[in-house]
């Protein structure tokens, strides 16, 4: 059983970061988060910030079914804007420590296996004055996926968002190319040449490429199903990316 492997050993935390924002991290997390579930994995989901509208947190809790987390987001926002945009505009301040400090605590559960964080916009959006998403993901130790869309121009977001983990000190474990309801010329390549042009890191893991799952993917009625289609690629990220982490944890 995955749950006699994992136990007693250091849990890893994934942060889901973009090479930009509206990128599908709210799909791969939930339905991620709801594949490992599947498979017997105590998985916790959490959106830290949140702006705009409250559908990414709606669906990250329907794709958390089991009822046992009780806490999805820490900083909410009407307005569509970033959380150092709303400290300018309004003058107040986020306490990032105090996130930080609730993420941890979510790590440290004896009921959590893994912790999926969402994170909000790409990787270097600002979430405070000081802080960033980049800050977030080191202030956890987590390993990074950056998800990104399979359309022309994304080799170099990519690359650059990698570029800018690396620099950080963050492990990049893994790129989650989006299939778009209109394919361009480039998309067959895309996978193979951001394969081609990552720097040698051994905690690299690989390219995946998530299918289309049509425009209604967020809708959260439709998570079971949209597992099902999506669980060759799912199975292939648990197999290559996280079960390696947990079977591995002392050269990691």
């Amino acid at each position: 059983m995955i749950l006699n492997k994992i136990s007693g050993q250091k849990k890893f935390p994934f942060l889901i970061s973009g090479s930009d924002t509206s990128v599908g991290k709210t799909v791969f997390s939930g339905l991620l988060g709801k594949y490992l579930m599947g498979i017997g994995l105590r998985t916790y989901l959490t959106k830290p910030f949140c702006s705009g509208a409250s559908l990414d947190i709606d669906f990250l809790k329907s794709a958390s079914s089991d009822g046992a987390q009780a806490e999805f987001n820490y900083w909410y926002c009407d307005e569509p804007v970033s959380p150092a945009a709303w400290e300018l505009a309004t003058g107040c301040k986020i306490d990032f420590g105090d996130i930080v400090d609730r993420l941890k605590r979510v790590i440290a559960r004896q009921d959590c296996d893994i912790l999926l964080v969402e994170g909000a916009g790409g990787l270097l959006a600002p979430i405070s004055g000081q802080d960033s998403v980049a800050s977030l993901g080191q202030q956890i130790e987590a390993r990074l996926f950056i998800v990104a869309p399979n359309r022309v121009g994304v080799i170099n977001h990519v690359l650059l968002t990698v570029e800018a983990a690396l620099r950080r000190g963050l492990k990049v474990s893994s790129v989650v190319l989006m299939e778009q309801e209109e394919k361009d010329a480039s998309t067959v390549n895309n996978a193979e040449l951001v394969r081609m042009h990552m720097p040698n890191t051994p905690d690299f893991k690989g390219v995946f490429e998530f299918p289309w799952l049509g425009k209604d993917a967020d809708n959260p009625e439709l998570i079971p199903l949209n597992v099902k289609k999506a669980e060759s690629v799912l199975e292939k990220v648990f197999n290559e990316v996280i079960k390696p982490y947990f079977n591995n944890d002392s050269n990691n």
